[in-house]
């Protein structure tokens, strides 16, 4: 398992099991259906877009960064936002992702990635994709609940 002797890593683990995925699944729970679409300002992500942004970001940092399988772009800007349970199906591979990445062997976190995305290259450690996700997920359950709050909707309990 990915944080065999690594109390950090076990901790961060727990608090994503514990209180990242329950909150991102109650709040995309409490979105009304013709939010979806729905941004605090013009060329804002909308709501349900956040949702699918953290979604293809496990997919593209986890199955096709490390383990080679091409990604999916999910959150398209300026096209309508699917249907909440479609979201809801999104938002449950990447949660199968995270567990499949937290089923991984420690080593996986020393091993180096690279990528050349048009001019950008880089390095980065299984280690920092890791710390990105939690981070990320982290983020933008922050953006939604700050979304929910202007739309007079209580977020799910921290």
């Amino acid at each position: 398992m990915l944080s065999d002797g690594n109390q950090l890593l076990e901790s961060q683990i727990k608090l994503w099991r514990k209180k990242i995925k329950p909150n991102l699944d109650e709040a995309l729970k409490l979105v009304p259906d013709d939010k979806l679409d729905w941004a605090p300002a013009e060329n804002m992500i909308p709501l349900g877009q956040v949702f699918l942004h953290i979604a293809e970001c496990s997919d593209w940092w986890y199955d096709d960064v490390v383990k080679g399988k091409p990604g999916t772009e999910l959150a398209v800007l300026g096209q309508p936002c699917p249907p909440k349970e479609k979201i809801a199906e999104h938002m449950k591979d990447h949660w199968e992702r995270m567990e499949r990445f937290f089923d991984e062997s420690p080593e996986i976190l020393e091993k180096i990635y690279e990528r050349q995305v048009e001019e950008d290259h880089f390095a980065l450690s299984g280690y920092w994709i890791f710390t990105h996700l939690f981070e990320h997920d982290i983020h933008h359950r922050s953006q939604i609940n700050h979304y929910l709050r202007i739309l007079g909707i209580k977020p799910p309990k921290l």
